[in-house]
């Protein structure tokens, strides 16, 4: 049986040398992110992925799809997503924190912050929900399949990014995303529910995060498109 990833990555993180100052109020932000998880602003989307994920199991292929990208470049790019778009991203938030914070850049410092608290969250939730689960993998590898901790990782990435960056930010790793849950079906590391719930549980902690850090200090809004908006405190709506 493993360690619960929550567990093992916070103590991770305590350990790593040069933490930046705010690394101590991680556990109490980390508190307010799960209180605002439970809320209206991501109940929504928990919902429609509890549906799409049911939906799916109930048409999926017992077998799984693997290799239905064909090979070639879209299979080098799923290798690639496998070795870097997992728990490496932790480590790559941790850095961009640090170094923020080192820098004095404020603004690149509670990027990685928020980043941090995200993915320490989504792995954390995923490991949990894999072990209570413990759905063997399509390729038969082991029983953590469900749900897909690179497709959590990665959309809860791309929402605070959104959130943080902006559109130029966000949609690209929103493709990102996208991509890396198609390559864990490609993979036979995943059925598409597995992937489908993975999404879910990372946009939601994502939102959730991004509420907590507006909570104090003002809504963050991007305008991705002319005639829309999304803010992370209000959600969509119409931009004039």
């Amino acid at each position: 049986m493993r360690t619960p990833l929550l567990l093992t990555l916070s103590a991770a993180l305590m350990v790593l040398p040069g933490m930046p100052a705010g690394a101590g109020d991680l556990l109490p932000r980390l508190g307010d992110d799960i209180g605002e998880f439970f809320t209206a602003g991501t109940l929504p989307v928990i919902g429609v992925g509890a549906a799409a994920t049911a939906a799916a199991l109930l048409l999926e292929d017992p077998c799984g799809n693997p290799g239905f990208l064909g090979p070639g470049a879209a299979h080098d790019l799923s290798d690639l997503c496998h070795h870097t778009m997992g728990l490496p991203l932790l480590g790559a938030s941790v850095l961009v924190w640090g170094t923020g914070a080192l820098d004095g850049s404020e603004g690149t410092e509670v990027t990685g912050q928020m980043l941090t608290e995200g993915l320490l969250l989504t792995y954390g939730a995923a490991g949990i929900l894999k072990l209570g689960s413990a759905r063997t993998r399509p390729d038969g590898s082991d029983r953590m399949s469900f749900p897909s901790a690179h497709a959590a990782g990665t959309a809860c990435t791309a929402v605070i990014l959104w959130d943080r960056c902006g559109a130029g930010a966000g949609i690209p790793m929103a493709a990102v995303a996208a991509f890396t849950a198609l390559s864990r079906v490609h993979l036979h590391h995943h059925y598409p529910s597995d992937v489908i719930a993975g999404a879910a549980i990372g946009i939601s902690i994502g939102l959730a995060v991004t509420r907590t850090h507006d909570d104090g200090a003002g809504s963050s809004t991007v305008h991705p498109s002319p005639g829309l908006m999304w803010s992370s405190r209000d959600g969509f709506g119409v931009y004039f």
